[in-house]
């Protein structure tokens, strides 16, 4: 069995998806905050506070998981047999200009930050905005304010010269944390090779996605989500690849409405994974190697290159 650290996790983290996850070898798993209670992609600063206080309470509620505020807590969770869950946005919360805010939600757990979602926002355009544009002064300000902090950057929803600018910025790796390659399935919300040759440079990951419309239109199979990888390995090189599976179990249909409004983007409802379960990602990891993949370039995708980065990035300087 693989160990696994997955990037992008949007299942309700109850104690009993817990044990699932750790019964299939995860180790880690990135939670999105601004997800906790409802979807909300643009989340103020208020909003932002009030969903930290309410899944930090929620998770230090479940005897078997450990939030990671350093990278040891990973090793720790994992020797006492919990699993560990990062705090990450899926955009920066509105804090105007006053980057000096970041320092909050850093002492408060948070380990990465997506720097746009979808739209054109204060620092960087979305990968749904058609000038797509790159980062505004302001955005280059928060690239190097993430950096000193040492939170993770994410380019997952992050338009393509706006991730291709933040990668050449940084002097710290940045990741995709859950995206695929555009050139397999040309769809906004997959990576061109622009922004991915600008992330292999920095060291960083991208997160292989199970979502199904950015995976192949219609219905996704397993062979569909490995050409992804195969076209990622073969550019960035297998140091290059990780996954985030964005795997939403038990959640209600209701969460989703909105997102469903862009068939062009997010496709028709019900999502139908290629890989459909916790055990059946153990299944798929392990037929890569029928794909020219070693036990060594599995292991490194399923959760050797994440705790590489991870470790890179929140070390201090």
């Amino acid at each position: 069995m693989y160990d696994v650290v997955d990037l992008l996790n949007g299942a309700r983290v109850t104690a009993q998806y817990v044990n699932r996850a750790l019964s299939q070898g995860i180790l880690c798993i990135h939670v999105t905050v601004n997800n906790f209670s409802v979807i909300d992609p643009y989340p103020d600063f208020s909003s932002s506070m009030r969903e930290l206080a309410a899944i930090r309470k929620h998770l230090a509620a479940l005897d078997n998981v450990r939030v990671v505020e350093e990278f040891a807590d990973i090793t720790a969770a994992r020797s006492k047999g919990k699993l560990a869950v990062i705090l990450g946005y899926q955009n920066i919360p509105f804090i105007g200009r006053d980057l000096r805010l970041l320092d909050l939600y850093h002492n408060l757990g948070v380990r990465i930050f997506q720097i746009s979602h979808n739209a054109r926002g204060l620092y960087a355009d979305g990968c749904d905005e058609p000038s797509d544009a790159g980062l505004s002064t302001l955005g280059r300000e928060l690239v190097s304010a993430l950096n000193e902090l040492g939170i993770l950057i994410d380019l997952s929803h992050t338009g393509e010269q706006s991730s291709i600018e933040a990668a050449q910025i940084s002097t710290r790796p940045v990741a995709a944390t859950h995206a695929n390659a555009h050139s397999v399935l040309q769809n906004a919300r997959n990576k061109g090779d622009g922004s991915i040759d600008a992330i292999a440079k920095t060291g960083g990951i991208i997160g292989l996605c199970y979502l199904p419309p950015i995976v192949k239109k219609g219905a996704p199979t397993k062979a569909d989500l490995t050409a992804h990888a195969v076209y990622l390995k073969d550019r960035m090189g297998s140091a290059g690849l990780a996954i985030g599976s964005d795997f939403i179990d038990d959640q209600p249909d209701s969460r989703y409405a909105n997102f469903l409004k862009r068939p062009e983007v997010y496709g028709e409802w019900p999502w139908r994974y290629p890989v459909e379960s916790l055990e059946a990602q153990q299944e798929w990891l392990s037929s890569l190697a029928d794909d020219g993949f070693t036990e060594e370039d599995i292991s490194a995708l399923a959760g050797g290159n994440a705790l590489r980065v991870l470790e890179q990035v929140w070390r201090k300087q």
